[in-house]
């Protein structure tokens, strides 16, 4: 997916400013997909170039004219064409450098790997926080704008909810192994002498 067809869904809501998206991205769907102002404004430029956004300038007293940005015929059939078209691989490609530390955690200090671990705990803990909040925004963006889509937005919401459950599960067990490792080279090597 690129940008430019999360940018042409927002304007199916509703007219917007690039300011508008970055907030609209910041405030609701933030946790599975983000853009920077510079990526939002690059891209409504080559969509505008495409004849999928067009724009009018919204006069502002003591502040700077914004531009609006609207979606064009053209842009409501190219976001209709790609939002038909689903990929072979619906899951993301993963890229997880957290991941790749833990596949090569013999070579840290088990401390250390538990401290990583715990503060892996915290961020989804955070994370799972801030769904309460996203819910709120989502409620009331829908109810102004789009309220037949309230429920699909609360579908990705419970997802991500439940992602971050699991992974706090797979850490606290990660956790629970690593402090046993020591207990079961010791019982090991109790049996041994036994023998």
């Amino acid at each position: 997916m690129s940008l430019q067809h999360a940018i042409l869904g927002l304007l199916s809501y509703e007219p917007m400013s690039g300011y508008d998206m970055k907030s609209f991205l910041d405030n609701s769907i933030n946790f599975f997909w983000s853009a920077q102002l510079s990526q939002i404004y690059r891209d409504l430029g080559t969509l505008e170039k495409k004849g999928c956004v067009s724009f009018h300038i919204d006069a502002q007293e003591g502040r700077p004219d914004r531009k609006v940005y609207h979606i064009t015929p053209e842009g409501e059939k190219a976001f209709h064409e790609w939002l038909q078209r689903f990929p072979g691989t619906l899951s993301s490609a993963v890229r997880d450098e957290f991941s790749v530390r833990i596949f090569f955690g013999s070579r840290i200090s088990k401390e250390e790997l538990l401290f990583q671990l715990r503060r892996f705990i915290k961020e989804q803990q955070e994370q799972i926080a801030s769904f309460a909040y996203v819910k709120k925004v989502v409620e009331s963006y829908s109810k102004k704008t789009a309220p037949e889509e309230e429920f699909y937005w609360k579908l990705l919401l419970n997802r991500s909810n439940s992602v971050a459950r699991t992974l706090i599960n797979w850490a606290e067990e990660s956790i629970q192994e690593l402090e046993n490792i020591d207990k079961d080279t010791d019982s090991d090597d109790g049996n041994q002498l036994n023998e």
